[in-house]
């Protein structure tokens, strides 16, 4: 037999398999990422602007992703009993806010007025009201509301938790 012959009984091996694999590899990274954009909070900053757009205040409206008139500034670390019948519970955490940059000397002068926010807010939780994302999640919403209200007009943008422990 003929090396000719031997390639017209071989079956030749059919592209589809490999065509299919890749839409659904396709198809699984853009769902996941759909759903990594929404576990990340991705309708809930559409929900942010439409309220920050209804307090009148212009520059809340910009986009504050990557903006570098944006500065971090820390409010400190907390060290809070928390409230509860079991008692004994404590929750060590870092709160960290998001302002535009000529906002910082402003939460730097209102700083007592701040940390005495957050303890007051955080003091006020259980171990069960920040268990899990959805406390968390929760505690953080509260603290940008009451933090904003305790200053002349919105200033704080976003709050951040960069260390968070319960013991």
């Amino acid at each position: 037999m003929d090396d000719e012959e031997v390639d017209e009984y071989t079956p030749k091996a059919s592209k589809l398999p490999m065509i299919i694999a890749a839409v659904v590899a396709l198809l699984v990274g853009a769902g996941g990422g759909f759903g990594a954009s929404m576990m990340m909070g991705g309708d809930a900053e559409a929900a942010d602007v439409d309220a920050d757009s209804d307090t009148g205040d212009e520059e809340m409206e910009e986009d504050d992703t990557g903006d570098p008139e944006n500065a971090i500034t820390s409010l400190g670390k907390f060290t809070i009993n928390l409230r509860g019948a079991s008692g004994g519970r404590i929750l060590h955490f870092q709160v960290d806010v998001e302002t535009k940059f000529q906002h910082t000397e402003d939460v730097e002068r209102d700083m007592a007025i701040l940390r005495d926010g957050v303890i007051l807010l955080a003091s006020d939780y259980t171990y069960a009201d920040v268990d899990g994302l959805d406390g968390k999640l929760r505690l953080r919403d509260e603290l940008l509301a009451r933090l904003n209200t305790l200053t002349e007009r919105p200033r704080i943008r976003r709050v951040f938790f960069t260390e968070f422990v319960v013991q």
